[in-house]
């Protein structure tokens, strides 16, 4: 999932963000089915056809066009293109057919997966299997909205409205926030009106549809599937509508079996708690690199003085960032991978400096088609993934009092509005997704420590939908296809062996 984090009204949003076997299951890929009417795609090389096509020296990928139903449910209705992208398997005589690769947003491009996973340790795939990537509607060269250039970022605070605007001195954190959650309320309503039609349609579900459709197009009766962080929300989907559809599917980095903004702000807290109660001893072992006391009690006491002084005068770096308590929070629930740059920036604040991490990344490109560079977030399609399909959110009191029992359950990282402050005044009510037990093969793999989907999110998908859940002992998020465990993905793919236990991760 790519990880957007806002704060409880207090900064702009910052973009910091994974069956039934036959002859052929493991075989040869089978004929067409009933989709006998599905457009063909017809190919030509990406590196051409695609402007700025983002991987170097690339002449084995090529892209076509797929036009599919902007809703389903009126099949006959409005049209819009998605964007496929392909390399086909090197040794047609070993041919087992093909493997989408979803690795992750929203909001983001992915037609460049094929390229990019061949180049790396599941490379091996690419010789018995066509690799198959597409940008899913609202992102990349895919049909999508442009409102996310001209117009502010949503959760944008009342203190990063910009310079000679800061907050009045006496606004309360809950008045903060409840202008933070009004902006990002007008974002919605801007974009969503700009084209109500396209926005609604733009839903998990919707995309795993999509991927139906490319498969109807390829002429496959099944498809085997790689999903990865957000990629693993789209992949559950298809599994849960198309499960006789699914030869094979691996799951890495897994998102919750259900979309509830709350309770994934609150798994959240809960990680960062305990990654912050190991940090502490770190930092007390650390003391003289960094200066935060020799004792647990220490290092707490001269952290909570320093958030404390940044709520009482936030520093200003630039119009649209501010070190503030909230700053502090966020660098309190990193991992261990985390811990020296955190340490360095929070030591270089309270000597009075700017830290690395507060300084402005450039402005990402935008795109729009395969005339454009396929760069950047599409915000409003990364809000309405979770706003379509998922709970919570739209009101503010209620967002609130959730937000203040995580700070107090969880003092030193709770009270984030990470995902809960997105969906103010979104116009349609949710429609969540249905998880569905299967029987295909599913291998699911989830990150013992990381904070961007928590391991607890895999073991719920696990036991809502099925198949073997595999134990990656690190903190990175979505590390898998870069360890010696990916030689278990190309088993998997080619045998259908699923694994249990622990796979040695990266720290």
């Amino acid at each position: 999932m790519f990880s957007t984090r806002v704060s409880t009204g207090t900064r702009p949003a910052r973009v910091a963000v994974a069956c039934l076997i036959g002859l052929t299951s493991f075989g040869i890929a089978g004929a067409a089915d009933a989709h006998a009417d599905a457009e063909p795609l017809t190919w030509r090389d990406c590196a051409k056809v695609a402007k700025d096509w983002p991987v170097d020296d690339d002449t084995r990928t090529e892209c076509s066009m797929l036009t599919v139903p902007l809703d389903y449910a009126n099949p006959q209705g409005r049209k819009i293109k998605i964007a496929v992208s392909r390399i086909k398997a090197a040794d047609p005589g070993k041919r087992r057919g093909v493997l989408v690769i979803s690795p992750g947003g929203p909001g983001i491009s992915n037609i460049d997966a094929p390229a990019t996973y061949a180049a790396g340790k599941l490379g091996p795939l690419a010789v018995d299997h066509d690799l198959i990537g597409f940008d899913p509607r609202g992102v990349g060269y895919s049909d999508k909205i442009k409102c996310d250039r001209e117009d502010p970022p949503p959760a944008a605070s009342a203190k990063g409205k910009g310079a000679g605007q800061e907050s009045p001195p006496a606004m309360s954190p809950k008045e903060e926030a409840r202008a933070g959650f009004a902006e990002t309320a007008a974002y919605n309503r801007r974009c969503a009106s700009k084209d109500p039609a396209f926005v609604r349609q733009l839903t998990t579900t919707n995309i795993a549809r999509d991927v139906d459709s490319i498969r109807a197009a390829l002429g496959e009766s099944k498809i085997n599937f790689y999903g990865v962080s957000y990629g693993t929300a789209v992949g559950v989907n298809y599994r849960s509508l198309f499960d006789d559809r699914v030869n094979a599917m691996w799951v890495d980095s897994v998102m919750p079996p259900v979309i509830d903004l709350v309770a994934m702000d609150a798994a959240m807290d809960a990680l960062n708690e305990k990654h912050f109660d190991a940090f502490v001893p770190w930092l007390a072992r650390h003391d003289t690199e960094y200066h935060f006391g020799t004792t647990d009690a220490m290092v707490r006491k001269t952290i909570f003085t320093l958030r404390d002084e940044l709520r009482r005068k936030p520093r200003r770096v630039d119009e649209n960032t501010v070190l503030d308590d909230e700053w502090v929070r966020r660098l309190l629930g990193g991992g261990p991978s985390n811990w020296v740059s955190s340490a360095r920036d929070l030591a270089t604040v309270r000597e009075g400096g700017v830290p690395l991490s507060a300084r402005p990344a450039p402005e990402a490109a935008k795109v729009f088609g395969f005339d454009e560079t396929p760069l950047g977030l599409n915000l409003i399609q990364y809000q309405a993934i979770f706003c379509n399909e998922g709970a919570g959110g739209r009101d503010f009191e209620q967002m609130w009092a959730a937000a203040q029992a995580r700070k107090a359950a969880f003092p030193a990282t709770g009270g984030y509005f990470e995902r809960s402050g997105w969906c103010g005044e979104w116009p349609w009510p949710a429609r969540p997704w249905k998880p569905v037990r299967g029987t295909s093969p599913l291998q699911l793999s989830g990150h013992i420590d990381e904070d961007v989907t928590p391991y607890t999110w895999a073991v719920d998908t696990w036991k809502a939908v099925g198949g073997t859940l595999l134990t990656v002992q690190d903190n990175a998020h979505a590390s898998l296809r870069g360890l010696p465990c990916a030689a278990k993905v190309i088993d998997f793919f080619r045998t259908g062996r699923t694994v249990t236990g622990t796979c040695p991760g990266t720290r």
